[in-house]
């Protein structure tokens, strides 16, 4: 099992000091079937829903016809999951 720390920007409307936030997530990809796993970690009291963030499967590529591997995966990169764009920092 390979171990990514990702991030993701999400725009927040509801609030006029703060434009975006940045929300920590951790990306776990096995090995054994190519499959890839997303966590939020839980912050206590923090009014945002958290946890899974994407559930344990083949995840494919915007373009449809494949799914990620490890080659697809790089720190420094940003990956696109189902429209929403993680940015890569840590492994």
């Amino acid at each position: 099992m390979l171990n990514f720390s990702v991030y993701f920007q999400e725009a927040v409307v509801e609030d006029p000091n703060e434009n975006y936030r940045l929300r920590k997530c951790t990306m776990y990809y096995y090995l054994e079937d190519d499959t890839i796993h997303i966590l939020e970690t839980r912050i206590p009291n923090s009014g945002i829903p958290q946890g899974i963030f994407l559930k344990r499967h083949l995840v494919p590529k915007p373009d449809g016809i494949e799914s990620y591997t490890w080659k697809d995966l790089n720190v420094g990169m940003d990956i696109d999951f189902y429209g929403r764009v993680f940015h890569v920092h840590d492994c």
